[in-house]
């Protein structure tokens, strides 16, 4: 938070029973590039690991270009690629993995 207002926000949920899943992470833009975006993956990476969970998975798109470089920065590996017409424009649909 900066002057009460909230920044972003990641969340963790069960995917199954030896895997979390970061379901959903927003940074509003000026929060972009401060750090805090690896502070928030970070821990909901050590909660889920704090909760006995094996590893993680997320899902996104190929075009937000910056958290996919987030993610392979810290450990995650892209596991599949889909292209899809999401939104009305041609994308990619990837799944990430991470193993604690």
């Amino acid at each position: 938070m900066a002057g009460g207002r909230r920044l972003g926000s990641i969340f963790c949920v069960r995917l199954d029973e030896t895997r979390a899943k970061l379901r959903l992470f927003l940074l509003v833009p000026e929060a972009r590039g401060t750090g805090l975006g690896r502070r928030l993956l970070d821990t909901c990476t050590e909660f889920a690991r704090g909760r006995g969970y094996q590893g993680m998975q997320l899902w996104t798109y190929k075009s937000h270009a910056a958290a996919c470089a987030l993610y392979r920065r810290n450990g995650w590996r892209l596991l599949s690629e889909n292209p899809v017409l999401a939104f009305g424009r041609p994308n990619v649909e990837q799944t990430y993995t991470i193993s604690f």
